[in-house]
């Protein structure tokens, strides 16, 4: 007999401890254990790999999981472990040995779960084990990423879908924050045949949010210190940049604030000690870039605070949701100033480049390279070339961000590996770059609506900050939910002053 449900239910509380399935859960698991494709919208903290790992266990053959995420895989296969199941991961981390090794295994039939970033479908060779093995279930992780309309999009996640074509297995799309549109988006890319659909909600009663006016770095330090020392519990301050991250933690040192900098520009060690102290509660504070929020699952921050909002509402969302998965009260605190839009449209520019810039660009890489010819280029050079006369592109970060776009719009063609996410294999003070130039009059529309994407997401976040109603009504309307339109918690709702939110009882 085919597994049912029931199986999956007893799996769940003998496996994983858990009495019963969370909000949303059980209809994806039984959708996969039935052969049907799903779609699952469920909050940050809702428990989504349960809802492949469940089938994983349950079905013959291999789960197949598609992540972006390959800084956590090593972690996620050790959960799936400690599960009963057998699991593994392939990444470019890894080396030679290892990567065999896996094959082997997938090859052997002997695995139950294989993570991968969708940019290992290209890879011919993996293909060609993967159609001689049995593959029961494909799970798309962070599927918003497949869409141009989303936060964070991933050129090879637009390719998920053409998998269809040599394996005939159901897919699950999973992420925790999707608008209607881009749900429409992964259902049509992922070739996704009358899916199940779980949409949660995305309305957390348990969270406060609050807009906090606060024009410069000095005025920020002195927000967030009253709220350190006015709040109590565990507290995470997101800020921008990595420098900005250190220059914060400095700062907050300075008015007696113990607090430890997370970024990606810190030691592997140094990272693994402040995510593990943080979480043992043996630090109270961590001042943090956005890659902390990946794989932090603490059960208690009462305080999520952002030096400076995101350029997305899901990005925020996805960050502040990290306060109160207990249940228990927190506070989500953005601090705001009249230069805060200004620098998040400059980041806009920088990494999504308008026309003028995409065709000066192009036409400096056809200059050094030639059409339809391929060469090594210095990359000091190409930014000597599109420094030159009008409208000149000044700096390398947007040079870099230009060529991407290029690449991905198929004027261009960059030649060696390109990094899951999504940066030039050449890293950052590297001296050329191999690509080759196509003929013909470059197509931009593909970059073009990556830079209105984020010109939306930008002018949705500048509308939250504003003062025009609930900022919990306001964030449900844009996933598509209809709330109340006073929540009675948020600062608006309160008139709230500057010194809010004050600490409530758990």
């Amino acid at each position: 007999m085919p597994p049912d449900i029931t199986q999956a239910r007893r799996l769940l509380q003998e496996r994983f401890g858990y009495p019963d399935f969370r909000a949303g859960q059980e209809p994806l698991v039984r959708a996969a254990l039935e052969g049907r494709d799903a779609l699952g919208v469920l909050p940050t903290g809702g428990g989504k790999s349960i809802c492949y790992q469940l089938p994983a266990l349950l079905l013959p053959g291999l789960t197949l999981v598609l992540s972006p995420l390959i800084s956590l895989m090593e972690d996620q296969v050790r959960r799936a472990e400690e599960a009963g199941i057998r699991a593994a991961f392939l990444n470019s981390a890894q080396d030679a040995p290892a990567r065999r090794r896996v094959l082997d295994d997938i090859a052997r039939g002997h695995l139950q779960l294989l993570l991968v970033a969708p940019e290992r479908l290209a890879v011919s060779a993996f293909r060609e084990v993967l159609t001689r093995c049995r593959i029961s279930l494909i799970a798309v992780d962070e599927a918003h990423c497949i869409s141009e309309w989303g936060h964070d999009f991933r050129p090879h996640y637009r390719r998920i879908g053409l998998v269809r074509d040599w394996v005939d297995a159901p897919v699950m799309a999973l992420t925790a924050t999707a608008t209607p549109r881009v749900r429409e988006d992964i259902v049509t890319s992922l070739d996704l045949r009358r899916p199940e659909r779980v949409v949660g909600s995305f309305d957390r009663p348990n969270l406060s949010w609050h807009v906090v006016p606060a024009e410069d770095h000095t005025a920020k330090v002195r927000r967030i210190r009253h709220l350190i020392r006015t709040r109590e519990g565990p507290a995470i301050v997101y800020a921008p940049t990595r420098r900005t991250t250190d220059a914060l933690r400095r700062s907050l040192a300075a008015l007696g604030i113990q607090a430890a900098a997370y970024h990606a520009g810190l030691a592997a060690e140094e990272r693994s000690r402040v995510q593990g102290e943080f979480m043992d509660g043996k630090l109270r504070v961590v001042v943090a870039t956005s890659a902390f929020g990946m794989g932090v699952d603490k059960a208690d921050v009462r305080t999520v605070i952002h030096y400076q909002l995101p350029g997305t509402i899901e990005s925020y969302y996805q960050e502040a949701g990290r306060g109160g998965r207990d249940g228990g009260p927190a506070a989500c605190v953005a601090l705001h100033g009249k230069r805060d839009v200004g620098l998040l449209r400059s980041f806009v520019d920088r990494s999504r480049p308008d026309r003028r810039v995409l065709e000066r660009v192009h036409r400096a890489l056809t200059r050094e390279v030639g059409a339809g010819e391929r060469k090594q280029v210095p990359v000091s050079t190409i930014l000597s070339a599109t420094r030159r006369g009008r409208s000149p592109v000044t700096d390398e970060d947007t040079l870099r961000a230009a060529i991407l776009s290029l690449a991905r719009s198929g004027a261009i063609r960059i030649y060696g590996e390109v990094a899951p996410e999504g940066t030039m294999a050449p890293a950052e003070g590297s001296s050329t770059i191999d690509l080759g130039v196509r003929r013909g009059a470059p197509d931009l529309d593909p970059a073009l609506r990556l830079r209105r994407a984020a010109l939306q997401g930008l002018a949705a976040v500048q509308a939250y900050a504003g003062r025009g109603g609930c900022r919990r009504s306001r964030l449900l309307a844009y996933f598509g939910e209809t709330g109340a339109k006073r929540c009675g918690a948020c600062d608006v709702c309160l008139e709230a002053d500057a010194e809010y939110p004050r600490q409530k009882k758990a």
